[in-house]
């Protein structure tokens, strides 16, 4: 097996840490330039769109946790997309949405970067998009992961003639080293780039789109367009770990999954939690298993019930409890009953960036499967999502259930890591309800296990979210961890020795000394990112 090496950069003057190396270096390009994180995050979000565009872009939802220096302010972006308003309950399909325009939410990727360069940025828009522009009009070099998810979705893609012209070739999915160009979201972006982020919605992209979905039967309509899904700043979610400050995304997102699980852990002493170790293997899938369960038990929408809410998940005393239960199932190895969610394999990407002047941002973005709904946007070049496969299609009492305009439920849980009140760390990571199992893991290695970023980011990762069912990274784990994991009846399914599946972590160390102001930031080796810092 070949070890794997996190990419990492150090810097004074700020950084930039993405899944694509390419969107690294145009973030890194904005901070040189005098542009601040906020300018960084909206040019390294549509780079993302067209060199990783099996994981997010203009069809798809952002979420982020934002720190604001000058004001020493926390607070949390919604970027959440909404269902249909024209769709009806009666109208309720009998297995849900995945492919095709009907899959699709309304897009709310645009709304949030316009929000968040309206507001907090400092740079021309036209500007921001142009490094995108050049790398969709002139091409990238497809790389070993994207030609393999190509392969993965080849036969979907191949009933979208704009798809199959981009991303095949003879029939073929583009090889590794191939240069793929996207000439129609070059277009797309040189219109927005012209007439400005509301074209998405109220001007003539939003009329290519219309078209598109009356032609092809999706649901989204003028009307849908017209409800801009502007973003909502929330309050950020709270809590500690050891001598640290946990502040992450409230619900929609998955924060809570994240600080539950490190409430249950912080009972345990530091050294019970060695990861290479099979206690303390078996002690972390437990508290990733039972969490995950309370998730699926007790669902919180902000938007409905909103005076009922539920703090049992980030409750310290209820960690406690959870640390006992775990105690007692170690010792009798008894059967853990589960009611969770079917798996999901939603295809985020992550990117964090800072700034030389303290400001923050961590962007967790997506267009929820890979390739989202499998379909482009004709003419435009962008995937549509498929979140309304995101929903709850049964229970009509369900805070997720789908509704005309409801937001999807989402795993996400962007996160920056405090001490003293200053931030110290910043990450986040794709992967549907593995997002919070493997920043727990990181986040363990990092504090407890007194590693480096680099190498906590590196080590290997499970995940666990039914007691049948344990996913872990091949050749990677020793035969004492598998044959605990095997006697107390998990299931193993062995992943990649660095397998996507299980997160993929970008994050920077923020510097805390006057005389060794630096920056650092990390790639994780999973898949082809890269860390920057301006020069």
């Amino acid at each position: 097996m070949t070890t794997r090496i996190a990419p990492s950069d150090h810097s004074k003057k700020g950084m930039v840490s993405s899944a694509s190396h390419y969107a690294t270096e145009v973030g890194a390009k904005v901070l040189e330039m005098g542009g601040n994180a906020f300018d960084a995050a909206v040019a390294v979000s549509y780079c993302l769109g067209v060199t990783e565009p099996q994981a997010s872009g203009m069809g798809g939802q952002s979420m982020a946790v934002v720190y604001l220096a000058e004001e020493k302010r926390f607070f949390a972006l919604d970027g959440s997309s909404v269902a249909p308003y024209h769709f009806q309950p009666q109208d309720m399909p009998k297995a849900p949405w995945k492919l095709g325009l009907k899959a699709s939410t309304l897009p709310s990727t645009p709304a949030f970067y316009g929000y968040l360069l309206d507001y907090y940025g400092t740079m021309d828009f036209k500007d921001l998009l142009s490094p995108s522009i050049k790398y969709a009009k002139e091409g990238f070099k497809v790389g070993s992961l994207l030609h393999s998810l190509i392969e993965r979705s080849k036969d979907e893609l191949q009933k979208d003639p704009q798809a199959s012209r981009n991303f095949l070739k003879e029939g073929k999915p583009l090889p590794e080293g191939e240069t793929l160009i996207q000439p129609e979201l070059a277009r797309c972006m040189e219109i927005l780039g012209e007439k400005g982020w509301q074209d998405f919605y109220t001007g003539s992209i939003s009329d290519e789109i219309i078209e598109d979905m009356k032609n092809r039967g999706g649901l989204l309509t003028k009307e849908d367009f017209c409800q801009i899904p502007v973003p909502i700043e929330r309050a950020v979610l709270e809590s500690r770990y050891r001598r640290h400050g946990i502040v992450t995304f409230p619900p929609p997102g998955a924060g809570r999954v994240l600080v539950q699980i490190l409430n249950i852990l912080e009972n345990f002493d530091p050294e019970e939690l060695d990861l290479d170790t099979p206690f303390g293997n078996l002690v972390t899938a437990l508290a990733f298993q039972l969490t995950l369960r309370d998730r699926k038990r007790m669902p919180q929408n902000p938007d409905i019930y909103f005076q009922q809410i539920e703090r049992r998940m980030t409750d310290k005393r209820y960690g406690k409890k959870v640390k006992e239960n775990i105690l007692n199932i170690i010792d009798r190895y008894q059967e853990v009953t589960t009611h969770l969610p079917p798996e999901t394999s939603g295809e985020t990407t992550h990117f964090s960036v800072a700034d030389s002047e303290g400001n923050i941002i961590a962007v967790t973005q997506s267009i929820e499967l890979v390739f989202g709904s499998k379909r482009s946007a004709e003419n435009l070049g962008f995937f549509y999502n498929n979140y309304m496969s995101a929903y709850e299609y049964k229970d009509r009492t369900h805070p997720y259930y789908l509704l005309p305009g409801n937001k999807p439920w989402s795993s996400v849980a962007p996160t920056i890591i405090t001490r003293r009140k200053r931030p110290v760390l910043v990450l986040g990571s794709p992967g549907s309800e593995r997002i919070s199992t493997a920043l727990s893991q990181v986040l363990i290695r990092y504090i407890d296990g007194n590693q480096s970023l680099a190498r906590a980011i590196e080590e290997p990762r499970f995940h666990t979210s039914d007691k049948k069912k344990m996913q872990m990274e091949k050749r990677r784990f020793t035969k004492e961890v598998k044959s605990t994991f095997e006697e107390t009846g998990y299931d193993i399914r062995m992943r990649g020795s660095y397998s996507f599946f299980l997160g993929c972590i970008q994050a920077i160390e923020l510097p805390q000394k006057k005389n060794n102001y630096e920056f650092c930031g990390v790639a994780d080796p999973r898949r082809d990112g890269s860390a920057k810092g301006p020069r």
